[in-house]
């Protein structure tokens, strides 16, 4: 392995280039460090497996032909390692249809897919592509195995307040006004630095910490989120619950006493379910959702499509919205298979009288065939990452004006 320094005072981050050809490895660091990547190579899956298990890196380029072993090994390894939010470029020499399949492989592991290029690599894709990525940039999160974090170290951070929310907007896709936000678990930890929440959230879940953590979460998503609210009438916001407190029965009660501790009214809160959570025990699933609308609370179905039973869900469960999956947000404008699935799940939506949001919008394209397809809402990296409250504050408001903005009379 060999590292190529940045040539920019402004840092990227840290950018590993998978790759076993020596030209390409030259062209795409040489790349990087003009546009402010540090850049490490990496020549073979298992060079590439060893670092990633001891760094963080900000962006990933992989090839698809690593000699013995091939790229999807390494999409498999970087699923395993729970690494979703690290953004990966795809790039390789087979033809347009293998490619879509890989994508749609990279997508149904839910990593950070931000492109696939094609050889001979087109300099200026590789900067766009890598250029798209860092518009995005946030700190890195730190490698921290799971077995790192136990019952202790998690309760001092809860206690602590390490663990907090950061929001990403969602805009009415009619007028572009953002309408709403969803709440994501960060964790700053002065030890460990900053931990992914794909690492931390799992491991709560097997530590029997759930509830602990997500009360807190709705607790500081109302916290701050309150004067999000509080600026725009109708402003909601939406907070991921787990599976494992689907059968919590005294959850809608703690989450209407939070809410009520902030004086946050009901009609501003979603709760976000996966459907496959919500059909894994539809008897605990329908009494916490019904109670939740009961007491005003909007109920999310999250990742709509991706389980086995997505009619049965829409047809026996009381949720206020069906939230697409991003694996076929990201490519509906270009891909005929997922255009249709969109399609179908806006109808879906529409039939069962529901608001239809869209996650991963990261184009252009996609953001206008979404609204030529009738959907709702959006979220996604085109229009903004999770910003913490203030920057969230501020990017709503200068989007909210660009809107209202009059135009001139000529």
């Amino acid at each position: 392995m060999r590292e190529i320094p940045r040539q920019s005072q402004a840092s990227l981050g840290r950018l590993l280039v998978v790759d076993d050809d020596v030209v390409q490895q030259s062209v795409i660091g040489k790349i990087g460090a003009k546009l402010g990547y540090d850049t490490l190579i990496a020549p073979s899956f298992a060079s590439a497996s060893a670092v990633l298990s001891e760094r963080a890196f900000d962006v990933v380029t992989l090839d698809l032909s690593l000699g013995e072993h091939d790229g999807v090994e390494l999409l498999w390894l970087l699923s395993e390692r729970g690494l979703h939010r690290i953004p990966v470029i795809i790039i390789s020499g087979a033809d347009e249809r293998l490619l879509n399949s890989t994508r749609k492989i990279a997508e149904s592991l839910r990593l950070n897919l931000v492109d696939c290029l094609r050889k001979p690599l087109s300099p200026d894709q590789l900067r766009k592509a890598l250029c798209m990525k860092g518009s995005g940039h946030s700190p890195t999160s730190a490698v921290v195995p799971a077995a790192a974090i136990d019952v202790g170290t998690i309760c001092s951070a809860l206690a602590a307040g390490e663990i907090s929310v950061d929001f990403q907007p969602k805009i009415e896709l009619e007028t572009g006004l953002p309408v709403s936000a969803e709440a994501l678990a960060r964790w700053e930890s002065p030890t460990l630095g900053r931990i992914s929440p794909a690492i931390f959230i799992p491991r709560a879940e097997e530590l029997g910490l759930m509830a602990e953590l997500t009360d807190h979460l709705i607790n500081e998503a109302a916290a701050k989120g309150k004067s999000l609210i509080a600026e725009r009438p109708g402003f909601t916001i939406a907070v991921n619950v787990s599976g494992s407190l689907m059968s919590d029965l005294e959850l809608p009660d703690r989450i209407e006493t939070i809410l009520q501790r902030h004086a946050v009214s009901p009609q501003s809160l979603i709760v976000e379910v996966t459907e496959s959570v919500a059909m894994s025990n539809v008897d605990h699933a329908a009494d916490i959702l019904v109670r939740l609308r009961l007491k005003g609370i909007g109920a999310a179905i999250d990742d709509f499509g991706t389980g086995y039973s997505s009619l049965a869900a829409l047809a026996r469960l009381p949720f206020s919205e069906l939230k697409m999956d991003q694996s076929f947000v990201r490519t509906c404008h270009s891909d005929p298979d997922m255009r249709k699935i969109v399609e179908a799940c806006i109808g879906l939506g529409k039939a069962f009288g529901l608001k239809v949001v869209a996650e991963g919008i990261d184009s252009p394209e996609a953001l206008a065939f979404l609204r030529k397809a009738g959907c709702d809402l959006g979220q996604g990296n085109w229009f903004s990452p999770a910003l913490d409250v203030e920057r969230a504050r501020a990017w709503i408001e200068i989007a909210s004006r660009a809107i209202r903005r009059p135009s001139r009379v000529a």
